[in-house]
């Protein structure tokens, strides 16, 4: 009896280190094949060997591929790059794997680039990864959205603060005697300091104008960033049954979803729009009224601004901490004028 319960016990001994033995081998041949894809991808995006000296500097730009506003700002850096005789790779924009933005950072500078520009967030992560770029001699420029506390060297963009406050003017001009409620959805990638300064603007606007105490002012925030979970969240927003007067919406993801979902959900008329950017979408709400208006800036400034301040920095070792764009407000009476402008383009 004692040798037969041995033998048992032998077994499921055997058995386990065999589970075990299976698994780490699989966890080894994993972290393999995954060191073997990143440097793959590294290689890919050098192109210093493969350019050559036809080219002064070699900079990367990072940001969301599915983005019409960075392909936009990005399609602008490349020409004025292209301008002075260097070239700006999109970085991760051909690649099948799908990597997050300090990720792209890394890859970026294994691969050695002079220069960085990136739409920034206010991540620990990204904070870190633009500090290692910096440490390794690489000037880095935000663009879009900040990152605050990071080493960068410059923000090309427009002011948080300045952006609440035109929300605010046009709040204002809606001020009913009944208090109306406004929800603010804010973007994943401004977090938290971005978006208490838009806020802060727009209860500044309303103080200046007297009628802040028309309005409740609420904020969240919707999906993680990509299309499918915004548009996800912001039909259960508009199901729910418990909808604001007013939704102002911070990034192009969120106003596009948000555009599209008021039709589809029969709620036009509603919830008063208010959006950030522009695209087909966006721009035709504006023009039906599905959007009372949107807030946009030029793609192409921040591009040509981002380009100009690598370079100047390069040159001197000194730039601009911030680099400030101006703010268009799009409505149903110049609406037909964006039209206009993206139809030729």
């Amino acid at each position: 009896m004692i040798k037969k319960n041995h033998n048992r016990s032998g077994g499921r001994i055997s058995r386990f280190h065999l589970f075990f033995w299976i698994f780490g081998s699989a966890l080894i041949v994993t972290t393999i094949v995954s060191i073997v894809i990143f440097e793959r991808q590294v290689r890919a995006l050098s192109d210093l060997s493969s350019r050559g000296p036809q080219f002064r500097y070699n900079f990367a730009y990072i940001g969301d591929k599915s983005s019409s506003f960075q392909t936009a700002v990005y399609d602008q850096a490349l020409k004025e790059a292209e301008k002075n005789g260097d070239y700006m790779e999109f970085t991760g924009k051909n690649l099948d794997t799908s990597y997050t933005i300090p990720q792209l950072m890394d890859l970026a500078i294994q691969s050695k680039a002079d220069g960085i520009i990136v739409n920034g967030d206010d991540s620990e992560e990204l904070k870190s990864a633009i500090n290692h770029a910096v440490d390794a001699g690489i000037p880095v420029i935000c663009v879009g959205t900040d990152c605050y506390g990071s080493g960068r060297q410059s923000y090309v963009g427009v002011s948080y603060y300045n952006v609440g406050e035109d929300y605010g003017d046009m709040l204002s001009s809606l001020a009913e005697h009944q208090q109306q409620n406004v929800l603010v959805i804010a973007s994943p990638e401004e977090k938290t300091t971005g978006q208490n300064l838009v806020i802060s603007g727009i209860k500044n606007s309303l103080e200046k104008n007297h009628v802040i105490n028309r309005f409740s002012i609420s904020s969240k925030m919707l999906g993680n960033g990509d299309s499918f979970s915004t548009a996800e969240a912001v039909t259960d927003l508009f199901e729910s049954g418990n909808l604001p007067d007013i939704l102002i919406c911070l990034d192009e993801t969120t106003t596009s979803s948000v555009c599209q979902t008021i039709v589809d959900t029969n709620h036009v008329g509603d919830v008063t729009i208010y959006g950030y950017y522009r695209n087909d979408t966006i721009l035709n709400a504006v023009q039906r009224k599905v959007a009372a208006m949107t807030l946009t800036v030029s793609a192409d400034e921040i591009g040509h601004t981002a380009v100009d301040n690598l370079l100047q920095y390069i040159d001197t070792g000194f730039v601009s901490e911030y680099s400030p764009i101006n703010i268009d407000i799009i409505t149903p009476d110049n609406v037909g004028n964006y039209l206009k402008k993206e139809e030729k383009s």
